[in-house]
């Protein structure tokens, strides 16, 4: 009962420390957050908003301090990546944007184009000549091209780490009641069927195939959390039970961004495994060892998820689709 009391306390003044790190580095002109300048980026400021303001001690999020986001998305709905005039869509961005816009309770008229861009966004395999070529030419890596998700950005190919965070997103839209149909529906089945066919042989996820030139790559801490964050349903399979142990047996990561996507990602399956809660608690304390010294920390999104990740059992998972 000390240590997990001293460990408590340790993780609570280490979010302390970041969440006052945040609230410094926000953006004098813009009011939001850059990743290391002052650089406005969707990223960086959908994390912070959400780590300062989904913990259950948080005051209630004002249409003043959505601005800053709101203020960078585009006429279809969606948001670039950074804050620049001349900066294309970024699905990513798009994705955790909306989402951060639906957890925090924004008015849904203000991201309802951005569901609907999300659900009529394709990536290149949606050609039928693109998937000819994979088919038949382009034979160095090893996926199924009739099985697509999301593009980083318009006109390439299918990756984990957006089509993860797109199918949150809408996940999230779904279980709200705010869409609805059969495209939905359509467009969530085979970003499932996309990233359940790029795992990687022995579980986990790389940032887009898993197999090139016949060799099997390694996975990614990040996009394999990621991935089992947006397959919480889907928790039963074998690939996604594998992909689960193999994230929890790398929780001694030195990467502190990796470590707290891993926290918020096995936090989900916490009531399907006995031993996810254990292995919980040591990613917790590792974490704060990490980011002790939170003015070490030049990333506001990392600044921001391990803030997310350190908050009470109570707070609001932002990445956590109820059943």
């Amino acid at each position: 009962m000390i240590r997990s009391f001293a460990a408590l306390e340790r993780q609570r003044l280490a979010r302390c420390r970041l969440l006052a790190k945040l609230r410094y580095r926000r953006l004098p002109r813009s009011g939001g957050w850059g990743y290391c300048s002052t650089q406005f980026g969707t990223e960086p400021t959908s994390l912070a908003l959400l780590a300062l303001y989904s913990s259950p001690t948080s005051s209630t999020v004002t249409r003043d301090e959505l601005e800053p986001l709101l203020a960078c998305q585009r006429p279809t709905g969606l948001w670039p990546a950074v804050g620049d005039g001349a900066a294309g869509v970024s699905f990513w961005a798009s994705a955790i944007a909306v989402n951060t816009l639906m957890t925090l309770g924004a008015a849904p008229e203000t991201f309802a184009a951005s569901l609907d861009g999300l659900v009529q966004s394709r990536p290149l395999e949606a050609s039928w000549l693109v998937r000819l070529k994979f088919r038949i030419s382009d034979r160095q890596v090893r996926f199924d091209p009739t099985k697509y998700g999301w593009a980083w950005v318009p006109e390439t190919v299918s990756w984990v780490v957006p089509t993860s965070m797109a199918l949150i997103a809408l996940g999230r839209a779904r279980r709200q009641g705010l869409i609805r149909g059969s495209e939905l529906e359509k467009r969530m089945r085979f970003g499932t069927e996309m990233l359940l066919d790029r795992a990687c042989p022995g579980g986990g996820w790389n940032a887009g195939n898993a197999v090139v030139y016949g060799v099997p790559l390694r996975p990614h801490i990040d996009a394999t959390a990621i991935a089992l964050a947006a397959l919480r349903f889907h928790h039963q399979l074998p690939i996604v039970r594998n992909s689960l142990t193999w994230m929890l047996n790398r929780i001694d990561c030195p990467s502190a961004y990796s470590l707290a996507w891993v926290i918020l990602a096995a936090a989900a399956y916490k009531d399907v495994r006995s031993d996810v809660p254990p292995a919980l608690d040591l990613a917790r304390d590792r974490l704060a060892a990490l980011v002790d010294d939170a003015r070490a920390i030049q990333d506001t999104s990392t600044i921001a998820l391990a803030a997310l990740a350190l908050g009470p059992e109570s707070a609001n998972n932002p990445f956590e689709i109820k059943e």
